[in-house]
């Protein structure tokens, strides 16, 4: 072993500089420095996935970012806002199949004040109290908070009573240079930080996901992943990181060449090797297909996310993958791995060995 591998499989923490270098390592020795470390968190060979649902209730955005296909200003999607009773059809129909968790997502719209995310949530918190509520995300949060005149522990804890049980941590890329083209008018880094900071002394729990293949360098991408491990040293609520590759077919962003594959496995695995301190990491099917989602199991994933009864942002690219819980089973399965039906906490529901 070289230092750097016996630092990988002694458990120690590698820098930043020792992260890029495992970029240019071969994909079985990384795959197996990553698996290797995935099983000092997650010794088990479950594999995880839950039953869920995206409503977009809106696609009218004023952030208007060059990466996204699906916002009214793109000319693809034609404007529109849910009613309630539609939004809570949704809702039924996941309830319906077994469905456990319901991902609200919006945008920066002026028209949604914290009165409508909060009859949102209690809406559907009331006609179904155990339905779990992942919802909207930190640009969101802040945005709300500044238009409201309001801080942003007021507007987390109102929607908290409300029902909101926890944010996705959406994060794009957390590396200013590539914002600033790719999503002015979104947060900058440090918001992130800031939004991430006020969950925790809400006592919310978030998530961390990583779109790459924007133009960043290998440093940038690392310094994504240098963010995320600071910001989970200091708050502990980060569940679960979700990498996956920017689709730019559609976007104003079109004239970059897409990840391959070989990128995609290596950011899982050079992630599990660095964020040390993230424990569930997902096998991105929606952007990278089924195939590519089962081979991120072997290199340090451990989750396959969720079945997305709907879904709507990736599909405005023009990428189409669906699936199922049984087609989700059979592929972990094939794997080698255990499949485990799980909840929004991560608690294992059904075992399917």
């Amino acid at each position: 072993m070289n230092d750097l591998e016996e630092k990988i499989y002694s458990g120690k923490r590698i820098s930043l500089a020792e992260a890029c270098d495992l970029f240019s390592w071969d994909l079985v020795r990384l795959a197996m420095a990553a698996d290797f470390r995935r099983r000092l968190v997650v010794p088990s060979e479950e594999v995880g996935f839950i039953i869920d649902r995206i409503i977009n209730y809106t696609n009218i955005c004023k952030a208007k970012c060059r990466f996204c296909a699906y916002h009214a200003r793109a000319g693809i999607i034609e404007p529109f806002d849910l009613t309630m009773d539609q939004i809570l059809a949704r809702v039924r129909d996941l309830v319906s199949i077994g469905g456990t968790q319901v991902m609200l997502q919006g945008g920066v719209n002026d028209e949604y004040t914290l009165d409508r995310y909060v009859e949102m949530l209690v809406a559907i918190k009331s006609h179904f109290p155990h339905i779990y509520i992942h919802s909207f995300s930190p640009a969101e949060l802040w945005h709300l908070a500044k238009r409201s005149n309001c801080s942003l522990d007021e507007v987390i804890h109102t929607l908290k009573r409300a029902g909101l049980d926890s944010v996705p941590g959406a994060s794009d890329l957390l590396v200013d240079r590539i914002r600033a083209y790719a999503c002015p008018a979104k947060i900058s880094v440090k918001e992130w930080c800031e939004v991430m900071r006020a969950l925790a002394r809400c006592g919310l729990k978030s998530s961390a996901t990583m779109t790459y293949g924007m133009g960043e360098t290998l440093e940038e991408r690392v310094a994504h992943l240098d963010v995320i491990r600071r910001i989970q040293d200091e708050t502990g609520i980060i569940r679960a990181f979700i990498p996956w590759s920017f689709s730019p077919l559609r976007t104003e962003m079109d004239n970059i060449h897409p990840a391959s594959g070989v990128d995609y496995l290596k950011i899982v695995a050079v992630a599990r090797i660095y964020l040390d301190n993230v424990v569930h990491f997902q096998a991105g099917w929606l952007t990278e297909g089924m195939k590519l989602a089962q081979l991120a199991l072997s290199f340090g994933a451990n989750d396959f996310g969720g079945v997305l009864l709907e879904e709507h942002v990736i599909r405005a690219t023009g990428i189409e993958v669906r699936t199922n819980r049984e087609e989700i089973i059979d592929i972990i399965r094939n794997a080698g791995k255990i499949p485990c039906q799980r909840d929004s906490r991560y608690q294992i529901l059904q075992r399917y060995e």
